[in-house]
């Protein structure tokens, strides 16, 4: 989260905001708990409770590490749109862009597995434009997104990820 306290937002209630940000110190902290919720996403291919947190659905991305260059997996909430993904880079609205962001900026290769499926993608980064016309309609699908935004400096980046043409 950003150096500001972000307010409850209006359409969580005191115990779900309070789900929310328990446990939740720091960027470190949060990352350490997706790679558990990724563990358990990838031994039942997204079952068990795996395939939404917050309200809405997850998949597993996998990037390439724009430092080490190793295949680096996170789960993330995303927005079905025809045969695309879209995913948005929240994180809680914590000062910096996630990883995954920094890794697909460098290097734009990845793969999507939504529970069981899995493709290669092709990835691409929302223009302004782009953004400004999803934005309504990604923060009605998951509101977290338009709230963090709305008491965070940065630019959330959205990308969209396709399946791979041949």
């Amino acid at each position: 989260m950003s150096e500001k306290e972000i307010p409850k937002p209006d359409f969580l209630t005191d115990e779900q905001w309070k789900d929310l940000l328990q446990g939740r110190v720091s960027p470190d902290l949060t990352r350490a708990q997706s790679r558990e919720h990724m563990r358990l996403y990838q031994a039942t291919q997204g079952g068990e409770g795996t395939d939404a947190t917050q309200g809405a659905p997850t998949l597993l991305l996998t990037t390439i590490g724009r430092k080490s260059g190793r295949e680096i997996t996170t789960p993330l909430n995303y927005v079905q749109h025809g045969d695309s993904v879209i995913v948005v880079g929240s994180l809680f609205g914590f000062k910096d862009h996630p990883h995954w962001v920094l890794n697909l900026e460098k290097e734009p290769r990845a793969w999507v597995q939504v529970k069981a499926e899995k493709w290669p993608a092709d990835v691409h980064r929302a223009t302004p434009e782009e953004k400004n016309q999803l934005w309504p309609m990604l923060t009605a699908h998951f509101p977290l997104w338009g709230h963090f935004q709305k008491y965070c400096d940065r630019d959330f980046r959205v990308f969209f990820l396709s399946p791979k043409k041949a």
